[in-house]
């Protein structure tokens, strides 16, 4: 049970906390950065601006697909393991839960060098230069 909160409840808890964070600093920026509408006499139209921008969307996205892969990889294979302290089956499940873990972070790393197009770069120019020399 202590592993299974250490592995799985704790660092959820800390993504969260972190990943909120992220979202309130963005928020914020984006509201600095965005011009303010002049309120004029003449254009009595009330013209609203987005509650959340598409920018803010992406971000979320982002982060509740992380957030899923980590907890839908990982916490299966520590709720297999505190099951089978207390009552012995097949490891096959185990071995199951290990693989979908393993899937989960290929999908995490598969993730990061679809959206970030900085890596992106960096990681053809790093390959380019290998095979000039």
């Amino acid at each position: 049970m202590y592993t299974f909160i250490m592995a799985a409840i704790v660092p959820s808890l800390i993504n969260a906390i972190v990943n909120v964070r992220i979202f309130t600093y963005v928020r914020s920026s984006s509201r600095r950065v965005r011009p303010q509408a002049v309120p004029s006499m003449t254009n009595m139209i009330n013209t609203q601006e987005p509650r959340i921008s598409r920018r803010e969307i992406s971000l979320l996205r982002q982060m509740i697909f992380m957030f899923s892969m980590f907890v839908g990889g990982w916490t299966p294979v520590y709720l297999t393991v505190l099951i089978l302290y207390f009552i012995p089956f097949n490891l096959m499940a185990f071995q199951l839960t290990t693989v979908v873990a393993e899937l989960c972070l290929l999908f995490i790393t598969m993730n990061l060098f679809v959206c970030n197009h900085e890596l992106r770069e960096y990681s053809r120019n790093k390959i380019r230069q290998v095979f000039r020399q």
